[in-house]
């Protein structure tokens, strides 16, 4: 299959995680698509940290969820990003995402915890909620994606026991 072929597979077959809308500040809309993709293909109802007022992904959050980093980048520096040979589907990405090259606008409390996740699909895929957006399924390998090619801080393979 090529890269078109894939992603249209993808989107046939998590459908109805597609086009949720985002549904306000209050919550941690990328986190709820993760919480929902983990709880329907994984069987695993990962802690609501929303209702804890938790709106970034801190290491005592991962810790609590028996989350294992396999690739974790020191803020600041450039390493090249993420390789994705390294990542299995199921995997959930990191970001730490501005809306300006000047670091203003999506910002994150708690000092530089990343302040958007997603769900790695395979292949290059992964599965997300942009803040104010619609959930989608984004090819990372597009240059039309670079802000999420240059902003990832970390990946966390899940305990999915």
């Amino acid at each position: 299959m090529n890269r078109e072929e894939d992603y249209l597979a993808l989107r046939e077959t998590y459908a109805h995680l597609l086009g949720k809308k985002w549904t306000g500040n209050r919550l941690f809309g990328c986190y709820e698509i993760i919480r929902d993709y983990y709880r329907e293909f994984l069987g695993r109802d990962l802690i609501d940290f929303n209702a804890r007022k938790v709106y970034a992904f801190t290491d005592d959050a991962i810790n609590e969820e028996d989350g294992k980093w396999i690739y974790k980048k020191e803020w600041g520096m450039d390493d090249g990003g993420v390789d994705f040979t390294i990542l299995e589907k199921n995997d959930i990405l990191l970001f730490r995402l501005y809306t300006n090259p000047l670091g203003g606008g999506y910002s994150a409390p708690k000092g530089r915890a990343p302040n958007h996740g997603g769900v790695y699909l395979g292949n290059g895929f992964m599965l997300h909620h942009p803040y104010g957006g619609l959930s989608e399924i984004e090819d990372l390998y597009d240059k039309g994606v670079v802000a999420y090619q240059i902003s990832c801080v970390g990946a966390i393979r899940g305990n999915t026991t």
